[in-house]
């Protein structure tokens, strides 16, 4: 049973234009998606442009019609509201219309464009809704890509960048660290960036040497941010609060709220551990135990003492807010919306093998998989129980 907890949080000084809450507490207002989808998407068999390998990103337009990239595949595709097959775009390369990441980043697809950011190329690719290329350049942050990019509904860019690779100290083979980041913003097609934040620490990561690092827990804090014409939302999942910086660097609001303690218990690491063994165990071969037991050995030597708070952000069509809470083992997936003011105003749970890719006062854009690993995109209508 989830134990919950008020978060007290002592924050520096801020510009006194900062608005904040209190934590606030759970309202009572729960919605779910409905039983049967407005569309649907994706197949196990039949045309080449409905079967699909790994949805990361998605979005739907104001005429209903929705785009997808499927980074395994590497294209993006546009359905109308019924559901036909518009277009298709991409394939592996490094040219125009190419890619080697393929997704559409966060807040950046509209009726006027539709813009994705390959992180091993480092390019911004620009589309418009018919699927023409509108422009095709490198952004980088010191020579290295980006981590986060998002847009704004007025196109500005908000993105994150490592400020150093290892912090400001050496860290030794086997440290545990968090990079840090820059927080930046640009304007549409243009890469001269404006430096907004400094020194954020970001995901947690076990150094090999030599300048290498690999993931350093199996629960792990990173920053997390979306953006709104007022500014950008950001986040550090270090506790239940994010922040809206505006495009000059200063803090305008926090946003804090009540959520459950953060501690780490042994039920967890055992449902954990648990979950594992069982995903080994349905992929099969004779040697499941035996790498199931490895992949333990190791992760079982990297279990935080505490929770992230939240995984995601994301701002909705309508400007609500939404916080995708962290899911912890053997628990469904919930998200949080708060209104223009900063109010908690109402949950959304998620079942089993479903995620959101984007949402509106009245519907959900979600990614769906089912026991076959079918992958389907659908709009579904959000309900009160």
């Amino acid at each position: 049973m989830r134990r919950w907890m008020a978060v007290l949080v002592v924050m520096p000084l801020v510009a006194p234009t900062a608005r904040a809450q209190p934590p606030q507490t759970r309202p009572a207002t729960e919605i779910r998606l409905s039983a049967e989808p407005i569309l649907s998407v994706g197949r196990l068999e039949g045309p080449e442009e409905q079967l699909f390998g790994e949805i990361n990103a998605g979005a739907r337009l104001a005429d209903g019609s929705v785009v997808v990239s499927d980074q395994q595949n590497l294209r993006f595709q546009r359905f109308s509201a019924d559901g036909e097959h518009l277009w298709s775009r991409g394939r592996a390369g490094e040219g125009p219309g190419e890619f080697q990441f393929v997704k559409i980043a966060e807040g950046c697809a509209n009726e006027e464009s539709i813009v994705l950011y390959d992180m091993w190329s480092t390019r911004v690719h620009m589309y418009d809704k018919e699927g023409n290329l509108l422009n095709d350049y490198r952004f980088v942050y010191k020579e290295l890509p980006l981590r986060d990019f998002a847009c704004a509904p007025n196109g500005r860019v908000a993105f994150t960048g490592s400020s150093s690779g290892f912090g400001e100290d050496e860290v030794e083979p086997g440290e545990l660290f968090r990079v840090l980041l820059s927080l930046g913003s640009a304007e549409p097609g243009d890469t001269e960036a404006t430096m907004l934040r400094e020194g954020i620490p970001g995901r947690e990561q076990r150094a090999l040497g030599g300048g290498n690092a690999m993931p350093g827990r199996v629960w792990t804090h990173d920053v997390v941010l979306a953006a709104t014409n007022d500014g950008i939302w950001l986040g550090t999942s270090d506790d239940y609060e994010v922040e809206l910086i505006d495009w000059l660097g200063t803090t305008i609001r926090r946003i804090r709220w009540e959520g459950p303690d953060l501690a780490v218990t042994s039920e967890d690491v055992e449902r954990y551990r648990d979950d594992l063994e069982e995903l080994y165990r349905e992929n099969g071969g004779p040697d499941w135990r035996a790498r199931f037991e490895g992949t333990w050995e190791w992760q079982s030597e990297v279990v935080p003492d505490e929770f992230p708070a939240y995984h995601r952000l994301l701002v909705g069509d309508d400007g609500v807010l939404w916080v995708h809470d962290y899911t912890r083992p053997g628990e469904q997936s919930e998200w949080l919306a708060f209104d223009e003011d900063g109010r908690w105003v109402r949950t959304l749970a998620l079942p089993p093998r479903t995620s959101l890719l984007d949402i509106g006062p009245d519907w959900a854009l979600v990614k769906t998989w089912d026991e076959m690993d079918v992958q389907r995109v659908e709009v579904r209508e959000l309900v009160q129980p």
